[in-house]
């Protein structure tokens, strides 16, 4: 090989050549001068002179909108990016839409970054523009997508809570924006109450129902877990939820006194049970000797699902007694009207007491008293007495009521007595010298930690007619109600204890009439 001496580099070296007469291809080499190394050096013709930008590709070329929180991350990758490249996407309506922020990583590589919220189905497919620093511009058209997620109507967080042993039922809600096809949910993590289960359903786009009843539970507990939200095209999104299992907390009161309402509690479901009344005595001795006095009515109810509360205040608790024994020969009604119970407010949540049974005197019946539960009559055609019904505020809801007494229908008066009239049931009528028993009450199935069923009282029994010494007991209505007497002692037994029922009646002459039984109320939040 010839060596290049330097007297033979001249300007005949470059004039002395044959002239390219067109433009230089971009693969052509040319020699430059490397000023910054002091060497010389091969160029492309393509990279002398003004360049433009070139793109090669974005990543991702689809966004996944999720909830439309966040940012969405591209890098664009190409050549010949200059030290003050910019970068921005175009909309398929031809509207510029800036990135948040551009960063040139190098001669090859942007990256931008713009939030999901600015980014919308009905603006893509996007055009990635790059614009160089010497104002030349590459357009790469129709490069990115939107894919939109479900999102979420219901916010994340707790749905509610319910109660244990009791049905729940809750709902969320999640749209498709770019799909026909229905929302459908899974359980991602976490667990649901024990007894629930989730549902899908095609309402508004896609709804999940998770129901059932918690049995299990025993104490006020969160159950946390993550729903996963699948649109028609496979498109995922997720949130966390939980639902709260709450344990019923009681208060019972067997006697007058102050319920304090515990913070945060606003509401509480309440039943007030009156005092029962007292039995009629029998007739007294001589001609007529041992009718059987009335059986007495019981305390009449209220039960109050929800009644309001102002939290951290107090409410002033009146339970009722039970009448005493009816000796006074007259149609008394005990514990009416100022016996009743859950008194915050004057003739709030007010249920009276239980009538007295009528008396069995020598020469006539009396009638039965009102009152929450009517006593019952004896003698003569003596009638049972009627029930007055609680009272409550506006729409009490499901609340219990008193019943009349049953009659004394016997064709003299030496007849038994009539059953006393209940809280759920009118009391019996006596058809003969037996007595008659008394109404059966209500039961509500409310528990104060103890006991899950209270029955409000049932009537007493009327007392039998002895001639002779014979009788017939007759007993009192479901939940406390007392029994009518018979022979040997002849007298009426007492309504049951905290269940407001009506006590027997007495049948042995001049044998008196057992006592009430007293109320109760019972406070449930």
């Amino acid at each position: 090989m010839a060596k290049i001496r330097q007297s033979n580099l001249d300007n005949s070296v470059i004039i002395g050549n044959v002239e390219l007469a067109e433009t230089a291809a971009a693969n052509d080499i040319l020699l430059v001068y490397d000023t910054s190394s002091g060497t010389i050096k091969k160029i492309l013709s393509s990279n002398i002179g003004v360049q433009a930008p070139t793109f090669t590709s974005v990543s991702p070329t689809n966004v996944n909108t999720g909830d439309g929180t966040g940012n969405a991350t591209f890098t664009i990758t190409g050549a010949n990016f200059d030290a003050t490249v910019t970068a921005k996407l175009k909309t398929t309506g031809g509207a510029d839409l800036n990135f948040d922020s551009v960063t040139r990583d190098s001669a090859t590589q942007i990256t931008g970054v713009i939030a999901i919220s600015s980014l919308s189905n009905a603006n893509e497919p996007y055009d990635v523009v790059i614009t160089n620093g010497n104002g030349l511009i590459t357009t790469a058209t129709d490069q990115i997508n939107i894919n939109a997620q479900p999102v979420y109507v219901t916010a994340s967080g707790s749905l509610g809570e319910q109660l244990a042993n009791t049905a729940g039922s809750f709902s969320v809600n999640a749209t498709d924006p770019e799909s026909a096809g229905n929302v459908t949910f899974e359980l991602q993590s976490g667990s649901l109450p024990p007894g629930y289960t989730l549902t899908n359903t095609a309402a508004e786009g896609g709804t999940a129902i998770i129901s059932g009843t918690d049995t299990v539970t025993s104490s006020a507990t969160t159950f946390n877990f993550v729903l996963r939200a699948v649109d028609a095209a496979s498109n995922t999104t997720s949130r966390a939820f939980s639902i709260r299992t709450t344990v019923p907390v009681s208060e019972s009161f067997t006697a007058s006194g102050t319920f304090s309402i515990p913070s945060g509690i606003t509401s509480a479901d309440v039943l007030v049970v009156a005092g029962g009344g007292g039995g009629g005595p029998g007739g007294p001795t001589g001609a007529g000797a041992g009718a059987g006095g009335g059986g007495a009515g019981a305390g009449g109810l209220i039960f109050f699902p929800s009644y309001p509360l102002n939290p951290s205040g107090t409410i002033t608790v009146t339970v009722g007694n039970g009448g005493g024994a009816n000796s006074n020969g007259q149609s008394s009604s005990f514990g009416s009207p100022g016996d009743p119970g859950f008194t915050p407010s004057s003739s709030v949540l007010t249920a009276n007491g239980g009538g007295a049974g009528g008396y069995a005197p020598l020469d006539a019946g009396s009638s039965g008293g009102s009152g929450g539960g009517g006593g019952a009559g004896n003698g003569s055609q003596s009638s049972g007495g009627t029930a007055t019904q609680p009272t409550a505020p506006g729409n009490s809801g499901a609340y219990g009521f008193g019943n009349p007494g049953g009659n004394s229908a016997g064709t003299d008066y030496q007849s038994g007595g009539g059953g006393g009239g209940g809280a759920g049931a009118s009391g019996s009528t006596n058809t003969g010298f037996a007595g008659s028993p008394g109404g059966d009450g209500r039961a509500y199935t409310i528990a104060d930690g103890t006991t899950p069923v209270y029955y409000a009282g049932g009537g007493g029994g009327g007392g039998g007619h002895i001639p002779g010494g014979g009788g017939t007991p007759a007993p009192g209505g479901q939940g406390g109600g007392g029994a009518g007497g018979a022979a040997p002692s002849g007298s009426g037994s007492n309504g049951g204890v905290n269940t407001g029922g009506g006590a027997g009646g007495g049948s042995q002459p001049a044998a008196g009439g057992g006592t009430g039984g007293k109320g109760i109320v019972i406070v449930r939040y």
